[in-house]
């Protein structure tokens, strides 16, 4: 009787390339002649691509676009993801964290239910596995929207980040071992904040807790109470404590809170547009300005946001067309590693043997931070879009759109170059902006001066720059005060022109 050893090599890694990547180790296991045939990238390759998703990024036409630049990436001249393992464990990790992908919001909750957000008197312990799998869910989070499947960016995946809130952004004493500058170290309080922005762009109702964790005495509260406190405390310059303010001073501590706050500027900009009461102060200044409306703000699509350069492709072109390994880094020294999922190799407490979570990703700092330079260095290219607001609270004032926005250098010295937008229009009137961006790695930042030239007003801006565009804080001249007079976000307008919804 014919066995499934007896068949060609070829056929039994068809076979097994259609099974899940555990399924695939326990048949390689099985004797010699399947380990032969099954233990090897190709077969983890094809379970990765079998189980990726629908993929839909500016730089990807398609998925199978993404499984050829991931495999000339993968297997180049180069090899940058190989400093740790080879092909087979990389394509590995990718093969089980992509079957995993269905499970995400489960595998969230059942780790935001091993703690107690609400504990007061017993503050809530974690333990060092829960911590270690809670860091490689976020990154996985975090990866997923650069590869183009932006869907994990789901309301429920929303609703459990904002359950775990309290725990990650406490000031609480009595959390402290929780906090994002204490217990998630290295890119992970950066890749917390970037899935919080990814998935409430992505948000358009919210869902109970009780719906995802099953407790039935659990309410939804959003989390806006502890975001707010916490970016509003950063901005404003309050002390926080020693430890945390050594965190808010570094660069990744500035960028975690700049994402922070696109967060609450994105769920201002739903609230008030889509059927939310505005705020007493703001029906006051419509009826001031006879107005009875604002044109509606179209927010970034997660799908089309530019997260690799076009000049990462042979060509720039922007879209795959026989990208080779070892080439493509067009006209900018910058070269970044392309956030895979690569293995994170733990002991465990037996001593026996070595497992890995492959949600685990050291490439995605390289490409978190080059991306940031990159857009520090090219502000000058296309046209810019955004919102500003005066209040972070839901209800707050959040007028017309800024448009029009296209910057042009003035000037250069070094890493900083002045530039100027003469055509910007909004709510208020046309206006121009001006100043210096500092493109140099320890910065990435912007001030400018906004002006109303026919109203006579303007406003200085102090912003920095991220890979979801420019935000930060706007004053009054010769302001003093630690209270910012409000916030902007800018974002290129492409980013938003195909959104399947308008805010």
């Amino acid at each position: 009787m014919a066995v499934i050893t007896d068949l060609p090599t070829e056929i039994i890694q068809l076979v097994a390339g259609r099974c899940p990547a555990a399924d695939i180790i326990a048949l390689s296991q099985a004797c010699r002649r399947l380990r032969q045939a099954c233990d090897n990238a190709a077969v983890f390759q094809i379970s990765f691509e079998l189980h990726l998703p629908k993929v839909s990024s500016p730089a990807f036409k398609d998925k199978n676009g993404l499984v050829r630049f991931m495999t000339a990436y993968v297997d180049g001249p180069k090899k940058p993801c190989q400093r740790n393992e080879g092909p087979k464990m990389t394509w590995l990790c990718l093969a089980v964290a992509i079957h995993r992908l269905p499970e995400i919001s489960v595998e969230l909750g059942r780790l935001s239910s091993s703690v107690n957000v609400h504990a007061a008197l017993k503050p809530p312990q974690m333990g060092d596995d829960t911590k270690e799998a809670l860091r490689g869910v976020i990154a996985f989070l975090a990866t997923l929207p650069i590869w183009g499947c932006a869907e994990a960016c789901d309301p429920k995946v929303t609703a459990l980040l904002d359950y775990m809130c309290p725990l990650l952004l406490s000031q609480s004493p009595d959390l402290k071992s929780l906090r994002i500058d204490q217990s998630l170290g290295g890119e992970h309080p950066l890749q917390f904040a970037f899935s919080m922005v990814m998935c409430n762009l992505k948000k358009r109702q919210p869902i109970k807790t009780y719906d995802i964790i099953g407790d039935p005495r659990s309410v939804f509260i959003p989390s806006t109470s502890q975001l707010l406190t916490v970016v509003k405390s950063s901005y404003d310059g309050r002390p926080m404590g020693p430890e945390y303010d050594t965190f808010r001073g570094s660069w990744i501590g500035k960028q975690t809170h700049a994402l922070l706050l696109m967060t609450l500027i994105s769920r201002n900009v739903y609230h008030v547009l889509k059927g939310g009461e505005p705020s007493l102060m703001s029906r006051l200044l419509m009826i001031t300005r006879n107005a009875t409306a604002t044109i509606p703000t179209r927010l970034p699509n997660p799908n089309m946001i530019e997260f690799i350069s076009p000049w990462y492709f042979t060509g720039g072109k922007g879209k795959y067309d026989g990208y080779t390994a070892g080439t493509g880094a067009g006209a900018t020294f910058l070269r970044p590693r392309f956030p895979l999922l690569t293995p994170n190799i733990i002991a465990p407490q037996s001593g026996k043997g070595r497992y890995f979570y492959p949600f685990a990703g050291d490439e995605w700092w390289s490409w978190y931070t080059t991306r940031v330079r990159d857009l520090a260095r090219r502000l000058d290219e296309g046209e810019w879009y955004g919102t500003y607001t005066y209040d972070l609270q839901l209800g707050g004032r959040v007028d017309s759109p800024m448009q029009g926005i296209r910057f042009r250098r003035t000037a250069t010295n070094g890493d900083k170059y002045s530039v100027e937008a003469l055509d910007g229009t909004d709510g208020v009137a046309n206006f121009t902006l001006s100043g210096e961006v500092d493109a140099s790695d320890a910065e990435c930042r912007v001030r400018f001066r906004k002006r109303y030239h026919s109203r006579g007003i303007n406003w200085a801006w102090d912003g920095l720059i991220t890979p979801l565009g420019i935000c930060g804080r706007w004053d009054p001249p010769g302001a003093h005060g630690s209270r910012p007079a409000g916030y902007f976000w800018l974002w290129k307008r492409e980013w938003a022109e195909k959104d399947e919804e308008t805010v």
